[in-house]
């Protein structure tokens, strides 16, 4: 009979063991899978007068092919990947836009003196103004177009960040309902099911993917628990907590992530600590890279607009009129955040535009006896402003006049050069409006003197000592380097994201040949103890015979 137990023992591990092998084969280009391997050990025996004789081999149970220490690098890694990945994605469409060289404002400013030049040949050509008066409209549409497609960029950013948010809170509840399926499993059996710890260490990869995350798993239970890089939880045994996108109360273009803790209060996240996973690649973009690029654009179409509408004020168009505006540029505006407690507004206006700054300012009302109002760039600074007698605030080419009645607290939130690109046009109706002449005599048809002040401007110091050009460069450069080390820092996180897949797969994936061996050597094993089986009824029938 002992001969006959061993050999069934031997049959039934030899059969779990190629079920094992079947499901690793079967498995071995399932995404996420790990490999499974049947845990065998001597089953024990007993001691006869003519010495120990075993009872055969029993199963232990499966084990999962894991490491703790691996899986986590490789979540920081997929993080740090995911926000380069996600930043790039978005940065590289203003790349590609000023990267155009045959439409570009660079262009169409050197049309604009090319056809001016042509004009000052003969001042009082219709066709010549005209010309010009087309280039003008030239470039105006570029700056549209240019600012249009930042504020589309900004759009789909909010629209990712939306949609990131939504896919981390789906990811945190699936977290926890395994969690509670794991759970059960280990109470009923005491055992942790391989499967089911695959689907969740799946799901903890595509939530680093979205944002970082600090893991804490239980290696007796098989439960996890997970935070964000902060310290705020998300998953806490079975129960998920959530992060809501939401419009910005400061700016309703502007969507902002709020986390909610399990008493259902909301806290802004602090966007600039959120450095890990797509989130933080798309926060960095549309805070930071979208910002300095839409800044730098307004403020050269506000500067540009303003140096051509001062040179031709100062001569006269065909007809013998004081020139006016070549450029109409938008009306600076500050909004009023939406959880201010009193109705005061903001009436803004230009003082000296060569003085503005395209920057964000946050103004807000302290209260009397307080200064009344302070005014803070976004980076920190504080400005004192200038105060008029009529109570107005001015500061940096701006003008503030508080209107109805504030409460303390209320804020507001301003960027002078905001829209300038946009909102760009052209004043004059047709190239008449062009002032060519510095004298108001209408038949003094020669005279060139202010169209040649016009052509001057291109080598003008206009914008932090330099020409219109050359600002125009500083923002392809800037774009172009920050690039640059973005994709260089894509590089050595692609490197270290393949380096910690390889190592991950060496410990988990399945490696189909030696599976082919496994095969084949349990296979002889089953045959092995099928022939231990025969034998031994082969014997036991022998001996029934002899009876």
């Amino acid at each position: 009979m002992n001969l006959l137990y061993l050999a069934q023992s031997g049959l039934s591990s030899a059969q779990l063991s190629l079920n094992v092998v079947g499901h690793n084969i079967n498995n071995a280009f399932t995404p996420g899978y790990s490999r499974q391997n049947l845990i065998l050990g001597e089953a024990g025996g007993r001691t006869t007068g003519v010495g120990y004789f075993g009872y055969g081999v029993k199963t232990d149970g499966v084990e999962r092919a894991y490491d703790g220490f691996v899986s986590n690098q490789m979540r920081n890694v997929t993080s740090d990947y995911a926000a380069l990945g996600a930043r790039y994605q978005q940065f590289s469409q203003i790349d590609d836009m000023l990267g155009d060289d045959t439409s570009n404002i660079s262009v169409s400013l050197s049309n604009i003196f090319s056809a001016m030049e042509k004009m000052s040949s003969d001042p009082v050509n219709p066709a010549a103004r005209q010309e010009v008066y087309s280039q003008l409209k030239a470039i105006s549409y570029q700056y549209n177009t240019n600012s249009n497609t930042l504020d589309g960029l900004e759009k789909s950013t909010n629209t990712q960040i939306t949609q990131s948010v939504e896919d981390i809170n789906s990811c945190t509840k699936q977290l926890a309902d395994i969690n509670t399926q794991i759970n059960k499993i280990y109470a009923q059996t005491g055992t942790l099911p391989s499967d089911l710890m695959d689907q969740r260490d799946q799901v903890l990869g595509q939530l680093s993917e979205l944002v970082g995350v600090k893991v804490n798993e239980n290696e007796k239970t098989g439960q996890v628990e997970v935070t964000m890089s902060n310290g705020m939880p998300l998953v806490s045994g079975d129960r998920a907590y959530s992060l809501e996108a939401s419009t910005s109360p400061d700016d309703p273009a502007k969507t902002v992530v709020s986390y909610v803790d399990a008493s259902g209060n909301k806290m802004a996240l602090d966007e600039s600590k959120v450095t890990k996973g797509q989130l933080a690649g798309l926060f960095k973009f549309r805070n930071e890279d979208l910002v300095e690029a839409r800044n730098q654009l307004n403020q050269l179409a506000l500067q540009m607009a303003n140096k051509f509408n001062e040179v031709n004020a100062a001569g006269y168009d065909l007809s013998g009129k004081q020139g006016g505006d070549l450029f109409s540029v938008a009306n600076p505006a500050a909004q009023a955040n939406r959880n201010n407690a009193g109705d005061g507004s903001l009436n803004v206006s230009f003082t000296d535009i060569s003085k503005v700054v395209a920057q964000d300012y946050t103004i807000t009302y302290k209260g009397p006896g307080q200064s009344d109002w302070e005014v803070k760039t976004a980076d920190g600074r504080t400005i004192t402003p200038t105060v008029g007698d009529n109570g107005e605030l001015q500061f940096d080419g701006i003008s503030i006049s508080p209107q109805g009645t504030p409460q303390p607290g209320d804020s507001f939130s301003l960027n002078p050069a905001d829209g300038a690109a946009g909102k760009l046009g052209v004043a004059i109706e047709n190239g008449d409006g062009i002032a060519a002449s510095s004298s108001s005599d209408p038949t003094d048809e020669s005279n060139n003197e202010n169209i040649k002040a016009l052509i001057a401007i291109k080598d003008a110091k206009v914008i932090n000592n330099g020409t219109l050009s050359e600002a125009y460069a500083s923002l392809v450069s800037s774009v172009g380097s920050s690039m640059g080390s973005l994709k260089a820092d894509m590089t050595t996180t692609g490197k270290s994201y393949n380096a910690a897949a390889q190592q991950q797969q060496s410990v988990s994936g399945v490696d189909l040949n030696e599976e082919m061996s496994n095969l084949q050597m349990f296979t002889q094993y089953y045959q092995a103890n099928a022939q231990v089986l025969k034998t031994a009824t082969d014997i036991f029938d022998t001996i029934l015979s002899l009876q």
